[in-house]
């Protein structure tokens, strides 16, 4: 399995924001300045942000966001986050020099086999970010193992909300990207790209996925009909993160369940998950 981490274990800090930006029709990107966590920080994990609300203090609850980025030099990490709610409303806010208070990194990682050659990520609105991190992690430790081939499957609503699709390809990734209105890329779906791609599978092939749990839970499917190591993030509502309010919890199935985790937590055994574990249709 790749490991990509310095080192491990979570920090709470006053993160300084450097960066701020529109990214896309109600998406963001964030960039936080705190080399401890970014010391620590691994693909597939989040960090838990305290908004600072709108004029009355921070919100009560933190929210979870997963990183999309990791500067190991600058000390920053960043996040893109779509405006839905009274946390990311508020972030909206937020200007270069402030500070948040940040705590993290938490979480799961994502696995990757030294035998795997090909990589398919499945993505789909802002569950996109986390496989960006994935694929530059990939190419940038390429040096200690053979970085495998990676295809990028992108999938929004509209061409106003695809997000990372310019920053994949600056990676030299393939990147297809897929639309439900079909104004940028396929219309349709990620999955119908994912089934035309996967007509003759390449040898040792790998999938990994985010974004909305229909895709999610049919990008697991096609991966077990082809016989394919995978792996989801899964995106939860969450309390503490801590693991001790089991806000998060998802219903999990086979050899990963046992009689006291059938039902598991997204904040500490997750986000990511054995795609063929998780009980899709609950």
């Amino acid at each position: 399995m790749a490991n990509f981490s310095l080192t491990t274990g979570m920090v709470q800090r006053q993160a300084r924001v450097v960066k701020h930006f529109k990214v896309a029709k109600d998406h963001y990107q964030l960039s936080l300045h705190c080399p401890e966590a970014v010391r620590r920080a691994q693909p597939g994990q989040f960090i838990h942000l305290l908004c600072p609300g709108n004029g009355d203090g921070p919100l009560l609850l933190r929210r979870p966001f997963s990183l999309f980025d990791v500067d190991l030099t600058r000390g920053t990490l960043d996040f893109i986050y779509k405006v839905v709610g009274s946390g990311t409303h508020s972030l909206q806010a937020v200007k270069v020099g402030q500070r948040l208070d940040l705590l993290g990194p938490l979480g799961s990682t994502f696995e990757v086999h030294p035998e795997t050659k090909n990589i398919l990520l499945v993505g789909g609105g802002f569950g996109i970010p986390p496989l960006y991190y994935l694929a530059k992690a990939l190419l940038e430790n390429s040096r200690r193992f053979n970085a495998p081939t990676i295809t990028a499957f992108l999938g929004a609503r509209t061409r106003h909300w695809v997000i990372a699709n310019k920053a994949f390809k600056q990676l030299g990734v393939r990147t297809l990207v897929a639309t439900d209105d079909g104004t940028m890329g396929h219309k349709g779906t990620t999955i119908d790209l994912v089934k035309r791609f996967l007509k003759k599978v390449p040898d040792r092939t790998a999938l990994y996925t985010c974004g909305p749990t229909p895709m999610m839970a049919a990008a697991a499917r096609l991966a077990k009909q082809k016989n394919l190591f995978a792996q989801a993030s899964l995106e939860e509502r969450m309390g503490c993160a801590m693991g001790v309010c089991m806000g998060c919890v998802v219903e999990i199935k086979g050899p990963h369940a046992t009689t006291h985790k059938k039902y598991q937590r997204v904040c500490t055994e997750g986000p990511v998950f054995a795609a063929d574990a998780v009980v899709w249709d609950k």
